[in-house]
Parts: structure tokens; sequence; C-alpha cells
């Protein structure tokens, strides 16, 4: 079975300083016209990819399935998966100040993801028929785990149109707890998301992720 996790670390430089009490530390004072909600501008998701494997060994099907069974990701479930992703979803904004309202200020959003795969030590005399069957294992296995990225991307993107359509707030405070809705709210989707994912593909299992 093949699963993606997802891991959300809610991070924001404004709401830690909410929460220490200093919201000035992040915002940027000015005392110009504030934007309207049009000249909001939009900033793409920063996405960030990294592959880590773990390798199997065998020369024949049986000897390798065995090994991958062997040697697959335990998880927190307690479940072992061919294959894991985990992602971690942050961000980073500042707050515009004029003398009458406050508005969100370059809200950008990081997607930090971690692909955990199997690698085959492939002896030089394996079988073709062998290789083959691998090879389109591994490339299923990756249509799977990248539907995970995907979704994540996906909720980073949105995240950012929603809060660049967020109105202008009387305080800085008041601005920052809308923030917040829109974040944790999108965050929780997202986990529903995964969830749903796993469950229509069986965790991989319908798009052909399965050895041998």
């Amino acid at each position: 079975m093949i699963q993606g996790i997802g891991m959300i670390v809610l991070v924001a430089a404004v709401a830690a300083a909410s929460i220490s009490g200093d919201l000035n530390a992040s915002a940027a004072q000015s005392d110009a016209r504030v934007p309207s909600e049009k000249e909001n501008i939009v900033i793409p998701p920063v996405v960030n990819e990294k592959y880590e494997y773990y390798e199997v060994c065998g020369c024949c099907e049986k000897d390798l399935h065995c090994d991958l069974k062997d040697k697959c990701l335990k998880w927190t479930d307690g479940n072992k998966y061919d294959s894991v992703t985990n992602w971690k979803v942050t961000w980073d904004y500042g707050l515009k100040r004029s003398l009458r309202q406050c508005t969100v200020d370059s809200f950008v959003v990081t997607v930090d993801v971690v692909f955990h795969l199997p690698k085959w030590a492939r002896p030089g005399d394996a079988p073709p028929s062998l290789v083959e069957k691998w090879d389109n294992y591994t490339e299923k296995l990756m249509v799977h785990e990248k539907g995970h990225r995907d979704r994540a991307v996906d909720a980073a993107t949105e995240l950012t149109r929603a809060i660049a359509e967020l109105p202008p707030a009387s305080t800085c405070v008041d601005i920052d707890r809308a923030v917040h809705k829109l974040c944790h709210a999108r965050m929780d989707r997202l986990l529903e998301d995964q969830e749903t994912y796993d469950e229509v593909t069986k965790h991989g299992y319908t798009q052909g992720a399965a050895f041998p």
C-alpha cells in the first residue's frame, strides 16, 4: 500500500509576533494610501521538492518483493507503505497600516515536499521482464505521490488568492485574525482532500502502484 502523509506547520511571521504580543515587530508602517483590493498582488507559492530513497535488493520477483515489504516505510498510523510523501505548508506576510485601516502585505506561501521512495539495486543480469515490471511500478508510484504534492500546491495557490481578496480591516489585529482564519480553514480542507485521495485510489493501488 502507498500513503501520502501530510504535515502542516502553521507558521507566519506576523502570527508569531501576535502571539508574543508584539504585532509591530512585523508590521510595515505606512501613512500612504492602502491599496485597493484590485491592487493586491498574488504571489505564486514557492515549491521545494526533495527525493529520499531506501534501497531494496533482489534478483527475482519473489526476492525483490520480499525485500520491499521488509524495508518499506512504517508510519505514525502503525502501518507500512512502499512510499510516503511528506508535505509542509508555511506562510509569511507583513501588515501595511495607514491612519484608518490595515491590509496584508506580501503574503508568500512555501510548500516543502519530500518524496520517500524505494530504489532497486538492480543487478546487471536482471531479467528484462522484471526490469520492465519494476520500472512500470515505480512510474505509477510516482504518479500517486505527485498527486499528494499537487493537492498541497493547489491549496497554497488558492490560499494566496483568498488572502489577496481580503478587504482592509480597521485594525491590524482584525486583519491578522482574518488571515489566520482563512489559513487554518484551507489547511483543514487540505487534510481532508489528502485523505479522500488515498481512499479513492486505495493508496495508489487503483493507479497501478503495486508490485508485483
